[in-house]
């Protein structure tokens, strides 16, 4: 069977509280006017001539569009040919959208027709914007200082940004692409079709595949996310008070916390994703970490968290940061992390 993950692409129709949930955030990025019915998804800067997909659109206008990312990775692009909240996902089915002479049962297990990238960008356009944009580029180029495309016009518009609604002759033309950062980069990602009950357009959506089953979060995130959700309301703000004193330096809040006994100095602050400790060593914290530092029996390694976390001591930590530590910091870590001796050691030892 093509390569169709069904439950990304219908990711598009979450509420933004659903779409937190893994780890998704909803980016408007302007509307593509169609004005020949025919819609391309390319890089426009490897392949702007890319033949549009074989269906034609019965309606002509400004249609939105949209991509759904986790912290700037585009996972999703969407463009919206429907009103999202009048459409129930449940009633949709989906189909690659396909240029002429492209076929379905061509493919084997897990391939798909999708257009390639080799500059890190997507669009979606009408195939008269690909127009608008050759007529620019000819422009430009009798500039003998004109070097490519992107360098001169495009990169002016985007800055830093990871999408841009990018005019090629300007406003005075219908012709515009909205233009998206790729997923990963460079590769080959396949669009599909989301088709009502009658089987006309709702959207049109390329997937970047940087997720599967409809959850942008790795390993990582998903350990996190449990991990959060295991704690009380109540241990969680403890924990989080604990670590804003730490960083502050504040030792008698630290200890009143510490009395209370609902968080512990070698437990992961989830807005920090490190320990108080850990917190008052890079805050330069002495005070602060001689009391935490009463609150655990010897000196505990870190939790590790993270799978890319180093396998490194608090001392290790301590040592390795390169503004130096506050005079005392580094023995205070030495003198708890030393063996405690066992009753009768020191009888043991002199008889």
């Amino acid at each position: 069977m093509a390569y169709l993950d069904i439950d990304n692409l219908r990711t598009i129709f979450l509420d933004d509280e659903a779409l937190r949930a893994v780890h998704l955030q909803r980016q408007p990025c302007g509307a593509v006017n169609i004005t020949s019915g025919r819609i391309v998804a390319c890089d426009p800067l490897v392949q702007p001539e890319r033949q549009p997909f074989a269906r034609e659109l019965q309606a002509r206008g400004a249609f939105p569009v949209e991509v759904l990312h986790d912290k700037g990775q585009h996972a999703l692009a969407v463009l919206w040919l429907r009103d999202r909240g009048g459409v129930r996902a449940d009633d949709l089915t989906w189909q690659m959208a396909l240029m002429e002479g492209e076929a379905l049962d061509t493919l084997g297990d897990d391939e798909f027709y999708g257009y390639p990238v080799d500059a890190g960008l997507g669009c979606f356009m009408d195939p008269d914007a690909a127009i608008a944009m050759a007529e620019r580029d000819k422009r430009e180029a009798d500039d003998p200082d004109y070097s490519n495309y992107y360098d001169d016009v495009l990169a002016g518009e985007m800055g830093d940004a990871d999408v841009v609604d990018h005019y090629p002759l300007g406003p005075v033309s219908a012709s515009n692409m909205v233009i998206f950062r790729s997923g990963w980069g460079d590769g080959s990602y396949p669009s599909f079709w989301a088709l009502d009950a009658s089987g006309e357009p709702v959207a049109l959506v390329t997937d970047f595949m940087t997720m599967t089953g409809g959850d942008a979060r790795d390993e990582d995130d998903k350990r996190s996310d449990a991990y959060q959700a295991s704690l009380s309301p109540e241990k969680l703000a403890a924990l989080e008070a604990l670590g804003a004193a730490a960083v502050e330096g504040d030792a008698a809040a630290i200890k009143t916390l510490l009395d209370a006994g609902l968080a512990k100095p070698n437990e992961i602050i989830p807005s920090f994703g490190e320990t108080a400790i850990t917190s008052a060593i890079r805050m330069n914290q002495i005070d602060a970490l001689r009391v935490l530092l009463t609150g655990v029996q010897g000196l505990p390694m870190p939790p590790q968290f993270y799978r890319m976390d180093k396998e490194e001591s608090y001392i290790d930590y301590a040592r390795m940061l390169k503004k130096p530590r506050v005079e005392g910091l580094i023995d205070l870590l030495e003198k708890a992390a030393a063996p405690v001796p066992k009753p009768g050691f020191l009888k043991r030892l002199f008889s």
